[in-house]
């Protein structure tokens, strides 16, 4: 069966980042996050599965038959639609959801991240630990890109992720409330060497730029994890599973 015109045109606009349909709309592709979002109670909106792969995914298939259109494409399609060079065989186009913040133990923050990839590890890592919520400030990636949420590998369907474009009314609202901690190679002070405590927002910035200004103006302190051998420095999203870990561990 092929997919309207209308479809695809929605799709590749996902694929590119660009018009209205990302206001609406996001791509998850892979079995492992289309599985995630109905685990989770968020059903995609369409479903398109190559026609070879129709009796592997016949469970989901059942399961989201009488709540979703879906598509069976030949494998030609598939490849077009694609966000893959080798497509598992498997899209979902979910729609987006209106999501805010409650308050809890544990705010993850990123600024100015444009890696899509370490931007969903961070989501994944922040789910893993139990954070509250995952905060993306402006100018960083579209933390529900196609790229972000596959990284994520579904988490993103399981903790809250809100973009913040108003950074200063951001932390306005948080600052006398929450320990705010920077991360920056050039932190005064050690992550291990911290007095941790709840409730806590952790800011991770661009590895190439680290925090900016306008951030860093509003961190209680920033702090650093030391480098031993000769690497310039490490991944951001390394550094966020590290420290982390730690705040959980000693919290």
């Amino acid at each position: 069966m092929a997919i309207p015109k209308a479809l695809k045109s929605r799709i590749n606009a996902l694929k590119l980042g660009i018009g209205d349909t990302r206001e609406r709309f996001f791509l998850g592709e892979g079995l492992t996050v289309i599985r995630e979002g109905i685990n989770s109670g968020w059903f995609p909106r369409w479903l398109i599965v190559s026609e070879e792969n129709v009796e592997r995914y016949s469970s989901v298939i059942a399961q989201l038959s009488s709540k979703v259109e879906i598509y069976v494409v030949d494998k030609k399609e598939m490849k077009e639609i694609s966000t893959l060079e080798t497509p598992p065989g498997i899209i979902g186009i979910f729609p987006k959801r209106e999501i805010s913040l409650s308050d809890g133990n544990i705010f993850v923050i990123v600024d100015g991240l444009q890696d899509p990839g370490n931007l969903g590890t961070i989501i994944r890592t922040a789910d893993a630990v139990g954070a509250n919520g995952v905060v993306v400030l402006k100018g960083s990636i579209d933390p529900y890109n196609h790229k972000v949420v596959r990284g994520s590998m579904g988490s993103i369907f399981h903790i809250p992720v809100v973009k913040v474009e108003e950074v200063e009314s951001f932390f306005n609202s948080i600052k006398d409330k929450y320990l705010i901690i920077g991360t920056s190679s050039y932190g005064e002070k050690l992550y291990y060497d911290v007095s941790w405590r709840f409730p806590l927002a952790l800011i991770f910035g661009s590895e190439a730029r680290g925090l900016s200004k306008e951030v860093e103006r509003f961190c209680d302190t920033i702090v650093r994890i030391p480098i031993f051998g000769k690497a310039e420095s490490l991944n951001v999203a390394v550094a966020c599973g590290i420290i982390l870990y730690e705040v959980v561990r000693k919290v």
